[in-house]
């Protein structure tokens, strides 16, 4: 069994895949040639029964033809009773229903290839005697009246067995009714029937026998083998037929992709990167295919960035060799440069005491500075504060000007409204007078009694006349009110103006003044800065000259630091040296890939 694992495993991709294609294929044929030969033989087999059932049917059409005879007179009772007393037994079997039928059927049975039995479990004929299905088969038509055909196959004869049960009518009741009626029938008292048996006393309905027609199944096997070898054959073509068509997709679709995917792999791993795969579909292969495509793409970009970086490598062990010759020459030179350092370290810390005591006299001035400024400062924030009171109150003059100009041009309007009021007024009053000149007319004409009317009238053409008088004189003060007004508003709006240049004035003031105190605040902060600056100064004066002293004990460790950084640029050189080793050695193996 390992031996023939190990054979399938060493076989190609196509050979595996066509021998289980083809597996499958004769499997799935034979397994349809099972079911077609199965159901073939099936339907043989059904026809073999419903021809029995039409044979059995033709021996019931014969059984119904005689026993029609029997009514019509063609036998009668006393003909065949004759017959019988003569001796002529086959014209008595003739004449009756049942064995007309076997009789005609047994003569068709020689030319039909068929087997024709009445078997019956008390056989008159040894030839009815019945076998094991035939007894089985009697006894289930024989417990159930309603028992109706039954066929089954005889495997050890290889043949279809139909059954049907045989019912008796009152045609039969001459050889099969009562014994007793053997003198009425056949003239003897011995209850024996014209073909020399014992009568059975049995009653019409009652089950006797059954037909039985054997249909051997050798003919239609032979066919059916026929038939099957001929479907293997068209199922054969039709496999040969689908390995050919497999195999070519196989290699067009599967096997072709994938052996140029094997030669591209083996390409990438001889270092050949020129060369990518056509794809030339979009199922899995193409996918696998465009795959290694992408794999030698990033592949190559891969290979050119490391040739980049090698060469970049080499550069940086050159440029690391030449640095490590410019400190070496550097470390020298601080070497040297050193005893001079330490000359002027000492020099510089002479200076730097004769500039702390005047930076001492600098602190002291700039203090007393910054002191008057802080006064100044003060003063100044009083002035300002002083304009900022100026400008208020002239901005309260100024708001109360525009409001009295305001009031004054609501009195002008209230002053027009009142003066249309009279217009009103005035055309009442006419109105009045016409309806009193009216009234007076009305009156002279009405004679005696309108003279009390006419009294009235004159009245009110007096009340009339004094209010027109007293309407002008109205009008004449409202119109004074109005120019007054006016000269009133024009009065406000020039103290407006000469409030609004006050404030204008005022602010610019406060505004100038602001400024001049914001300059001073930043005097005395720069003077306070300058002052703390100078202390600061001084002690960083004090710090360098102790840092100068440092300087001068420290330029000894730098001449041991020097001597060292010699020592190390050497180790540099040396490991500039095998860097540019292993980057010319990185560049051969680069080489080894053809991008």
């Amino acid at each position: 069994m390992m031996q023939l694992v190990h054979w399938y495993r060493s076989r190609s991709l196509r050979s595996k895949l066509i021998s289980l294609v083809s597996l499958q294929l004769i499997c799935l044929g034979l397994g349809f040639m099972w079911m077609f030969r199965s159901v073939v033989q099936s339907d043989a087999r059904q026809d073999a029964a419903d021809q029995s059932r039409q044979i059995i049917d033709l021996a019931e059409s014969v059984r119904t033809r005689v026993a029609h005879n029997w009514r019509t007179g063609i036998y009668t009772q006393e003909q065949v009773a004759g017959w019988a007393q003569a001796g002529e037994t086959e014209r008595v079997l003739s004449s009756l229903p049942i064995m007309a039928a076997r009789e005609i059927l047994s003569e068709r049975a020689l030319t039909s290839g068929y087997s024709f039995k009445l078997p019956h479990l008390n056989p008159r004929n040894p030839d009815n005697t019945p076998d094991e299905v035939e007894v089985k088969v009697l006894k289930r038509f024989s417990n159930s009246a309603s028992a109706e055909d039954y066929y089954e196959f005889d495997t050890a004869m290889n043949a279809i067995r139909y059954f049907r049960p045989i019912h008796l009518t009152e045609d039969c009741m001459i050889c099969h009714g009562d014994a007793k009626n053997s003198q009425k029938y056949w003239g003897n008292a011995e209850g024996i029937d014209g073909t020399g048996f014992p009568m059975d006393n049995l009653a019409i309905g009652a089950s006797y026998g059954a037909y039985e027609v054997i249909q051997s199944m050798d003919r239609a096997d032979a066919k059916v083998a026929q038939a099957t070898l001929r479907g293997f054959g068209m199922v054969g073509v039709a496999i040969i037929v689908s390995c050919a068509v497999l195999a070519w997709l196989l290699n067009k679709s599967l096997l072709n992709p994938l052996r140029n995917a094997s030669l591209a792999f083996s390409r990438l791993v001889a270092g050949d990167l020129k060369h990518e795969i056509v794809v030339e579909s979009n199922d899995e292969v193409g996918q696998l295919q465009a795959g290694i495509n992408t794999m030698t793409q990033r592949m190559r970009a891969m290979i050119q960035s490391f040739r980049s970086n090698s060469d970049e490598l080499g550069k940086v062990s050159t440029s690391l060799g030449q640095t490590a010759d410019s400190v070496g020459m550097a470390a020298m030179n601080t070497s040297t440069r050193s005893q001079s350092v330490s000359t002027a370290a000492e020099e510089m810390s002479q200076s730097l005491q004769s500039i702390r005591t005047s930076l001492s006299t600098v602190s002291s001035t700039v203090q007393e500075v910054a002191a008057a400024s802080c006064q100044v400062m003060s003063n100044a924030e009083n002035v300002a504060i002083n304009t900022e009171r100026s400008a208020r109150i002239a901005q309260d003059a100024e708001a109360l000007a525009a409001d009295g100009g305001q009031r004054i041009k609501q009195l002008e309007s209230a002053a027009n409204g009142i003066g249309d009021i009279i217009s009103v007024i005035k055309d009442i009053a006419e109105q009045t007078n016409l309806l009193a000149l009216n009234a007076t007319i009305e009156a002279s004409r009405a004679g005696e009694a309108g003279k009390g009317f006419a009294v009235v009238a004159a009245e009110v053409k007096q009340l009339a006349g004094q209010t027109a008088e007293a309407t002008r004189e109205i009008r004449r003060r409202i119109e004074s009110i109005q120019t007054i007004s006016q000269q009133v508003v024009d009065a406000i709006r020039e103290i407006a103006t000469v409030v609004e240049s006050v404030s204008r004035c005022t602010s610019e003031t406060s505004h100038a003044v602001s400024e001049q105190k914001e300059t001073i605040t930043k005097v005395t902060r720069q003077l306070a800065a300058a002052a703390e600056i100078t202390r600061t100064v001084a002690s960083g004066v004090d710090e360098t000259v102790l840092a100068a002293q440092e300087v001068s004990l420290s330029i000894h460790e730098v001449n041991a630091i020097a001597e060292k950084t010699s020592q190390e640029v050497e180790l540099t050189k040396a490991a500039g040296s095998n860097v540019r080793r292993v980057s010319e050695h990185f560049s051969e193996q680069l080489d080894a890939f053809a991008v």
